[in-house]
């Protein structure tokens, strides 16, 4: 906007009065005109519309700052009473959930300072929550537990020439499925989700090699943790390319000593015990390897394919080790402007039993299919159905035997803003 100065309004006032006390003076030296007819009556004018002054959005957008959020709410239904280490996100076996309510602002720029900070409220903060950082008082030293706040994301950024440097808390870089579910094709979650990092604290540094290219190193705490469970540090290593211009692959490894739950949590056929990890674990040394190869088969049809690999040692406090690994395949097309589908395969092995909290080898086998409907840019519409099978019995029936199968149906409303 214009600033005018006082000192030129003051002498647009002045001529203007001047030049009204001149056409007075005009009118009484001019002799009197013949009576006119009375005019018809004019329609009365419409009153001038009020200045308009700047958006909330104007004003952020002229201050570098970039506000953005979403609302996610779904039904979830299984025919049998889920895994609660196997389904993660989805443990009801009948609900409605408001599952986040997420905003995220930010300013940030390729050279200087910046930062980004990232809010989530709903059901899934509590399971995003890091160690030292769920808002519910009696779990508030408990990663992933409890509370429906979240500071997810808070960091300040300095950018120099082909290097980037965060400090603070951010997001993993492991696994395709991500926090905010405006950008996942799906409803549900695979289970790799629930068994690799959300967020990391601490430092993190990007180097741009090349327009295709970007190079990370980071050390943090562990996997979510905003305070040390232990007096270890975890290390990041990524790499992420352009092979060609319809085909990426990005790699991601993460290696330190992480806690485990406490021996008294061994699992065992009878029950389905929590895998969070608590200040009383054993720590023991954790590497995760994470592959993720994306090609745009056409403008409209994507493939995705994710391997992932997790070691742990000194599993539930005892000597030995644990493993698993994960391959889920994405395949992705977008029909029109306004309906998409989604395909999603996975195969979750789980050798040792820890991470299914099922005693023995097991492994979980899933299908999925999603459809969305965006009416309107910013809304979307999802429709899925969903088919789990396990070596094992790990899935609770109504009268409370171990199933190896499970059948899932979900809606899901997603609004951007």
């Amino acid at each position: 906007m214009k600033h005018i100065h006082r000192s030129t309004l003051a002498v647009a006032a002045t001529l203007a009065l001047m030049s009204s006390v001149s056409a007075m003076a005009d009118d009484a030296a001019a002799p009197a005109a013949a009576p006119a007819a009375a005019p018809a009556a004019a329609p009365a004018a419409a009153a001038p519309a009020a200045p308009k002054g700047p958006t909330l959005s104007d004003i952020l957008g002229n201050s570098s700052i970039d506000v953005k959020g979403y609302v996610d709410a779904s039904y979830i239904g299984h025919n049998r009473t889920p895994n609660a280490n196997v389904q993660v996100f989805d443990i009801d076996k009948n609900s409605f959930a408001l599952h986040q309510v997420g905003i995220t602002i930010s300013s940030t720029s390729k050279e200087g300072f910046g930062g980004l900070l990232n809010l989530t409220a709903g059901r899934d903060a509590g399971i995003y929550c890091s160690y030292g950082g769920c808002s519910s008082s009696s779990t508030a030293t408990t990663a992933g537990s409890g509370g429906n706040f979240d500071v997810t994301q808070g960091y300040i950024q300095y950018a120099k020439g082909t290097w980037t440097v965060m400090a603070g808390k951010f997001v993993a870089l492991s696994g395709v499925e991500v926090i905010d579910p405006t950008a996942n094709t799906n409803i549900t979650h695979n289970i790799l989700t629930g068994k690799v990092p959300y967020t990391l604290t601490g430092l993190r540094a990007v180097n741009a090699i090349s327009d295709t290219t970007n190079l990370t190193l980071g050390i943090s705490n562990g996997w979510d943790q905003v305070t040390d469970m232990n007096s270890s540090k975890t290390a990041e290593l990524g790499l992420s390319t352009s092979l060609t211009k319809d085909t990426t692959i990005a790699m991601v490894v993460y290696a330190g000593a992480e806690s485990m739950p406490t021996p008294a949590t061994t699992p065992s056929t009878a029950t389905q015990p929590s895998m969070i990890p608590t200040l009383n674990g054993v720590s023991g040394n954790r590497t995760q390897e994470d592959f993720i190869l994306t090609s745009n088969l056409t403008p409209a049809l994507t493939f995705i394919i994710n391997f992932d690999h997790v070691s742990q040692e000194k599993v539930f406090g005892i000597n030995g080790s644990a493993q698993y690994w994960d391959v889920t395949a994405y395949l992705n097309y977008q029909i029109n402007e306004k309906y998409r589908t989604s395909f999603r395969i996975e195969k979750f092995n789980d050798e040792s039993g820890a991470a299914t909290g099922v005693i023995g080898a097991n492994y979980v086998n899933v299908a999925t299919a999603t459809v969305g409907y965006a009416p309107v840019k910013n809304f979307e519409l999802r429709g899925e159905i969903s088919g789990s099978q396990a070596k094992v019995g790990t899935f609770a029936a109504s009268d409370g035997v171990l199933n190896k199968t499970l059948a899932t149906v979900a809606i899901e409303g997603v609004y951007k803003f």
